[in-house]
C-alpha cells in the first residue's frame, strides 16, 4: 500500500518576530535543571525564545495562536516552564495554563510547574501561582498593577473552569489594563478537548445558529475574546488535529516550533526500528480483548508472561543491582470500568497465587512446573541485560518482590495520587486515564491487548505511547505487548512522525509547511485524525440554499477590507434594472482564489459564523480543486447604498429584502445562479439610537447562496474508531 498525501492549509498574513530577551529568571531556571547538560539547556532555551519570538509582545492590541511539537514523554513541561520565565523576562504579566481535562492531570501538571518555577531565585519576588479556583477580581487586578509580579494560573481545561476566569477578565477595569499587557495562555495536550469535537453531530442540523459546539472549545474562544493582547501556545506531541482544521479556525496555529528531544530519550524509532534488539512483543488474535466480541472468560497467556516477566524485572533492576527504586507496569485495557475491573481482579489473583507458590514447600508436585515458567521468565526478560544475576539469585529475592507491591485501578473516578516511592513494583490497570499526558513513572513492562476494528487514528495511537521517554537506564528490561495490527500502526506512526517533524523543521512558517506537497505522508492504514473535529463533517447537510452571516463584530476591519475587495474587482456589471436604487444590484464573476483570499481576512467572535467561514473556503477549495467551478458570483446588493437594519437578538435582523407585493421586484433571495456559489455584500446602518457602540454605525454583512446540484458532489469520510 501506498502512502497518502494529506493536504495541510495556512495562511499568514501578519508577520510577528521578535527577539525575546534572556534574562535573570530565564537563566536561574534553567541552571537549576542539573539534568541537562550545557548543550541541553541552550537548546531548551533557544526553542523557549523560538516559540516566543512569534508572540504577541506588550503594547500590540491582537492575538495570534502558534503551536510547540515535541515527543510523547519527551520533556514538554519542562520546555512550557522555560518559555514562561523567558516570558516574564519580557514583559508578559499574566500565563494561563490549560492544564488538563482529569483532576489527576491537573494536580501532576500544577506540581510540577509549582516545583519548576520556586526553582527560579527569590521566585516569590517575582511570581504569584494562584490554584484553579481561587482567582478573583480583585486579586487579578492588584497584580496588574504591580509591574513586578507575573501572575501564573493553572486551570482545568474544563468549560466551567475557563468561564469563570474569563468571566474576570472581562471585568471592565481588569479589561482596561489588559489593554496595555500582554498575555500568554499555554494549552497542554492541546490536541485533547480544545477542538469542536461537536462537528459531525452538528451536520444533521439545519444551520449554524442552532449549533452545539463543544463546550471547552466555545469557552476557549471565550477565553480567547475576554484578552485583548494574547498569545495561545498549544503544546502536543501530536499535531495532525492542529494542523487538519481549517486554518481560519480559532485554535489553528500560524508558527510552529519543533522541539529537540533530551539525551537519553527513548521513544518509537527506538523501540519499533531497532534491529539488534526485540522489544515488542506480539499479542495472538485469539488474545486480543474485545469486550463484545473476545471478553475472554480466562486470563491470556501473553498477560500471564509479561506480569512474571515485569516482577522478574523488579527482582533483577530493583532489589539487586538496584539501578532503580521502583518499576511500573501498565496494563492498557479497553477504557469501560468492568473491563478495566476485569484485568485488576485477574492481576490480584495471580500475584497472590504466585506469592503463594514461593512460600509453600518446593518439593510441592506443582513446583517444577511453576520454576519452569520463572525460568523462560527469567531467560527472556534478562536476554539484554550485563552482568546479569543468576536465576537462583532472582528466586531468592521474588517472595520479597511480590510482597512489595502495589497494583492500581487508574479510571475516570481515580483521584487518588500514586506514591511511587512506597512500593517497589506498581502495576497500572486501566485506559484513558493512561491514554493521556498522564505520566506512569519509571514505566518498563506495557500490555496493551485493546485494537480497533477500522482505522487507528495518528494521534490516539501516539498518545497511547506512554512507555516513551528517558529509560535509557533500565531500557534492557522494558517490554512492550501488542497485537500485530497494533504494531504495523505504530510502525506506520513513527515513520509518519519523522518525516512530520522532518518537514516541519526544514520551514519557516506553517504557510511554507503548507506549500509542501508532502507535508503530511501517512499510511493508509492509519487516519490523521479524529474525524469529528475536522469542519468538513459540516459542509454536506449545511452547503444548500442562502445562509446569512449576520454580526456586529469587528465593524471597523471587515468593512476595510470588503470596501478594498469591491475597489479591486473591475467587471462589475447592473445585473437588472429594476428602476429602483435600492433594488438594483452590480454583479461580477470572480476567481475562487480572489474571494477565498479575501474571505479568509473577514472577521468574526461568534461560533456560528467562524465555522460558517471556516466550512465555505474548504467547501469552495474542494469544488476548485475538482474542477467544479472556477469563479464565484459576487453581487454588490444596492450598488452599494446603505439600507438601514435594526438589531434583533444582538445581530442585524434579515439581511435580505423580500419580493414587491406588485411583482416590480422578485425579492433578494432570488439574485442568484445555479452554477456556482454566489455571494451577496449587504451594505447596512445599524438603527439602534439606544446602542452608544453600534447606533447609527454602517458596516458590511455577507449572505451566501449555494446551489444544490454542487452539494450533490460533495463526498467525506465519516468512520468511526472501533475497539
Amino acid at each position: 500500500m501506498s502512502a497518502e498525501y494529506i493536504k495541510v492549509v495556512s495562511d499568514v498574513k501578519q508577520e510577528y518576530s521578535t527577539k525575546p530577551i534572556v534574562g535573570e529568571k530565564t537563566i536561574s531556571l534553567v541552571d537549576s535543571f542539573n539534568e541537562l547538560d550545557e548543550d541541553g539547556k541552550a537548546i531548551l532555551i533557544s526553542e523557549a525564545q523560538d516559540i516566543l519570538s512569534h508572540c504577541i509582545f506588550p503594547g500590540t492590541n491582537d492575538c495570534i495562536t502558534n503551536i510547540a511539537v515535541g515527543y510523547v514523554q519527551s520533556g514538554k513541561t519542562m520546555s512550557f516552564t522555560t518559555l514562561t520565565a523567558l516570558a516574564a523576562d519580557n514583559g508578559f504579566k499574566i500565563v494561563v495554563y490549560l492544564t488538563g481535562t482529569k483532576t489527576n492531570l491537573q494536580d501532576q501538571t500544577y506540581d510540577r510547574l509549582c516545583k519548576d518555577i520556586r526553582r527560579i531565585e527569590d521566585s516569590s519576588d517575582y511570581f504569584r501561582i494562584v490554584a484553579d479556583g481561587k482567582s478573583t477580581a480583585e486579586g487579578i487586578r492588584e497584580y496588574l498593577h504591580d509591574d513586578d509580579y507575573v501572575l501564573l494560573l493553572p486551570i482545568l481545561k474544563h468549560y466551567k473552569h475557563i468561564e469563570s476566569i474569563s468571566a474576570i477578565f472581562k471585568n471592565s477595569t481588569i479589561q482596561e489594563l489588559l489593554s496595555k499587557k500582554a498575555v500568554l495562555v499555554i494549552d497542554d495536550e492541546a490536541d485533547q478537548s480544545s477542538f469542536n469535537t461537536y462537528a459531525r453531530k452538528n451536520a444533521g442540523k439545519e444551520d449554524w445558529e442552532d449549533d452545539d459546539y463543544s463546550k471547552t472549545y466555545a469557552s476557549i474562544n471565550e477565553l480567547k475574546n475576554s484578552l485583548p493582547c494574547h498569545s495561545y501556545v498549544q503544546y502536543t506531541a501530536t499535531p495532525q488535529a492542529a494542523f487538519l482544521v481549517d486554518n481560519n479556525d480559532v485554535l489553528s496555529p500560524k508558527y510552529h516550533t519543533v522541539l529537540t528531544e533530551g539525551k537519553g530519550y527513548t521513544g518509537g524509532k527506538f523501540f519499533f526500528k531497532s534491529a539488534d534488539r526485540e522489544y515488542v512483543i506480539k499479542i495472538p488474535d485469539e488474545e486480543v480483548y474485545r469486550k463484545k466480541d473476545n471478553p475472554l472468560s480466562d486470563k491470556p497467556k501473553t498477560f500471564l508472561n509479561a506480569l512474571l516477566q515485569f516482577f522478574i524485572s523488579v527482582a533483577i533492576v530493583v532489589r539487586i543491582q538496584r539501578r532503580m527504586k521502583y518499576l511500573s507496569m501498565m496494563i492498557h485495557i479497553d477504557g469501560t470500568t468492568d473491563s478495566n475491573e476485569k484485568f485488576k481482579k485477574w492481576t490480584d489473583e495471580t500475584i497472590s497465587e504466585w506469592s503463594k507458590m514461593l512460600r509453600e514447600d518446593r518439593e510441592d508436585i506443582a513446583w517444577p512446573a511453576f520454576e519452569n515458567k520463572l525460568r523462560n521468565a527469567y531467560e527472556e526478560i534478562s536476554k539484554y541485560v550485563e552482568n546479569k544475576p543468576s536465576f537462583e539469585q532472582v528466586l531468592e529475592v521474588m517472595p520479597k518482590v511480590l510482597k512489595n507491591k502495589e497494583t492500581h485501578l487508574i479510571q475516570g473516578n481515580s483521584n487518588n495520587k500514586i506514591d511511587w516511592d512506597s512500593a517497589n513494583a506498581h502495576v497500572l490497570v486501566g485506559a484513558d486515564m493512561l491514554n493521556r499526558g498522564f505520566t506512569v513513572e519509571h514505566l518498563s513492562m506495557t500490555y496493551m491487548p485493546r485494537c480497533p476494528k477500522g482505522k487507528s487514528t495518528a494521534d490516539t495511537i501516539e498518545q497511547r505511547c506512554r512507555f516513551f521517554g528517558y529509560k535509557k537506564k533500565y531500557s534492557d528490561i522494558i517490554r512492550i505487548y501488542l497485537p500485530q495490527k497494533s504494531i504495523d500502526e505504530f510502525n506506520a506512526y513513527v515513520d509518519h512522525e519523522e518525516v512530520l517533524r522532518t518537514n516541519l523543521k526544514q520551514c519557516k512558517t506553517l504557510q511554507e509547511f503548507a506549500q509542501q506537497a508532502k507535508t503530511m505522508v501517512i499510511s493508509p492504514i492509519l487516519r490523521p485524525t479524529r474525524t469529528n473535529i475536522l469542519s468538513s463533517k459540516l459542509i454536506k447537510n449545511k452547503m444548500t440554499g442562502w445562509r446569512q452571516m449576520r454580526s456586529i463584530s469587528h465593524i471597523e476591519k471587515n468593512k476595510a477590507y470588503v470596501e478594498k475587495f469591491r475597489g479591486e474587482i473591475k467587471n462589475w456589471e447592473l445585473d437588472h434594472d429594476y428602476q429602483n436604487p435600492m433594488r438594483n444590484h452590480f454583479v461580477a464573476e470572480v476567481p475562487v482564489n480572489q474571494f477565498v483570499d479575501f474571505f479568509k481576512q473577514i472577521a468574526y467572535s461568534d461560533l456560528p459564523n467562524i465555522t460558517r467561514k471556516i466550512a465555505s473556503i474548504q467547501y469552495l477549495n474542494y469544488l476548485k480543486d475538482n474542477g467544479k467551478i472556477s469563479y464565484v458570483k459576487v453581487y454588490d446588493i444596492a450598488c452599494g447604498n446603505v439600507r438601514e437594519r435594526k438589531l434583533s437578538g444582538g445581530i442585524p435582523n434579515n439581511l435580505q429584502e423580500g419580493r414587491a407585493a406588485n411583482g416590480s421586484y422578485p425579492g433578494d433571495k432570488a439574485i442568484k445562479v445555479e452554477g456556482t456559489i454566489c455571494i451577496q455584500l449587504h451594505h447596512i446602518a445599524i438603527k439602534d439610537p439606544t446602542s452608544v457602540t453600534i447606533g447609527n454605525k454602517d458596516l458590511y454583512n455577507i449572505a451566501v447562496y449555494y446551489p444544490e446540484q454542487l452539494n450533490e458532489g460533495y463526498i467525506f469520510l465519516d468512520e468511526e474508531e472501533d475497539d
